[in-house]
């Protein structure tokens, strides 16, 4: 099972970006949808965006003065919070810039400031981790339930023939 995860930014912050998610790009059964690398040519920008937000289970949403007057990136929040209601929304400030509008009020991860940089890439790896772990879990526990479902309807086609 994939547990995917949407990366929101602004161009202007891609080089900053690419290093940060360099440090979750070995985690098992994660795929990150990264537009500047997943996207292909002669994708439709648009709607491949929409499919991978809905898709996510994850969606980071790179918070800068950049990310703030980007009408994508406002898009991609909007489109987020109003048709993924299982996605985890997770701001993360790289300068300092507050998150507004559709995020505002979202507990988010503070890259701008140097001295906790480290602890809070800690943490959203942490994150991103467990979460994983509980996809996988619950697929799991899917998996046995269906396959209990079946022995139960064998048995009851065994039973009742006899």
């Amino acid at each position: 099972m994939t547990f995917n995860i949407f990366v929101s930014y602004s161009s202007k912050d891609i080089e900053e970006i690419k290093l940060i998610l360099d440090s979750f790009k070995n985690i098992r059964d994660t795929k990150i949808f990264f537009a500047d690398s997943s996207l292909k040519i002669g994708d439709e920008i648009s709607k491949e965006i929409e499919n991978e937000i809905r898709k996510s289970d994850l969606f980071l949403v790179f918070y800068s003065i950049n990310s703030d007057s980007s009408n994508y990136v406002q898009q991609e929040i909007g489109f987020a919070k109003n048709n993924v209601k299982s996605t985890i929304i997770i701001p993360i400030l790289l300068d300092g810039t507050k998150p507004t509008a559709f995020i505002n009020g979202i507990k988010y991860l503070d890259l701008s400031n140097k001295k906790k940089y480290n602890s809070e890439i800690k943490r959203l790896y942490d994150l991103i981790i467990s979460n994983v772990e509980k996809k996988n879990q619950n697929q799991a526990i899917t998996s046995l339930g269906l396959l209990l479902l079946a022995c139960l309807n064998n048995m009851d086609i065994y039973t009742s023939s006899a």
